[in-house]
């Protein structure tokens, strides 16, 4: 089994609940995904995230194919793009982007596709294939926000600031109390990362466009009664 996943990976794998199978971010996943996308550029130092603004730096494609895909739209452009616009484009294209990662996440044996059935429609729910795994992302998580344990995983602090914009990193604390006081250590762990400007701008791009999203639905739904 492959153990080392990127952190968009390992973000999809921390959004499905482990024994359903669904998403814990509801609506919200693809910002999460775009998200770590970015964080994922930056840290290669393709692109540098400043004044609300991504610029591409490096032309050279990955070879990651959802890297590139973000890539190619920074080079159609042609100039610095808005943070929150690219993560709200890119969670339109959430799905194209998504399926690929969860399938190779099926085949790396983290998922499990589970074929299911509404009157004549299939479609698949993927529950975890690898308990533990999961466990230990989520108990980093637990131990860095706690305890101010850090995980040699450079990751973990940036699925923490992901998790906390996409609205599921609540359900990785047990009880009101340490809940309260993720919800101060997240927003403290954002500003200690060492790509603190980049996670920083990124996760409040993905708050403020699912922001943007539920207020938008919320017009929709008053319109329509």
């Amino acid at each position: 089994m492959e153990t080392k996943l990127s952190l968009k990976e390992k973000f999809i794998l921390l959004a499905y609940h482990p024994d359903k199978g669904t998403y814990l971010t509801e609506n919200f996943m693809g910002y999460g995904i775009a998200g770590a996308m970015l964080l994922e550029l930056a840290a290669l130092k393709k692109i540098v995230i400043e004044d609300k603004k991504v610029k591409l730096v490096d032309r050279k494609m990955t070879g990651d194919s959802q890297l590139d895909f973000l890539m190619a739209i920074l080079i159609k452009a042609g100039k610095p793009l808005r943070v929150k616009g690219l993560v709200t484009k890119l969670q339109m294209k959430n799905k194209s982007i998504r399926k690929p990662l969860v399938e190779g996440l099926v085949r790396k044996r983290y998922l499990r596709a589970v074929e299911k059935h509404f009157l004549f429609i299939k479609y698949y729910r993927h529950p975890s294939a690898n308990i533990g795994y999961r466990k230990d992302l989520e108990e980093y998580i637990r131990r860095l926000v706690l305890r101010n344990i850090p995980a040699e995983d450079p990751d973990i602090p940036l699925l923490t600031g992901l998790a906390g914009a996409c609205r599921f990193a609540p359900r990785f604390f047990r009880n009101r109390q340490e809940r309260k006081i993720a919800a101060r250590r997240i927003k403290e762990i954002i500003k200690e990362s060492p790509v603190d400007k980049a996670i920083d701008e990124t996760i409040k791009a993905v708050q403020a466009a699912i922001i943007a999203s539920i207020a938008s639905s919320a017009v929709v739904a008053n319109t329509s009664h």
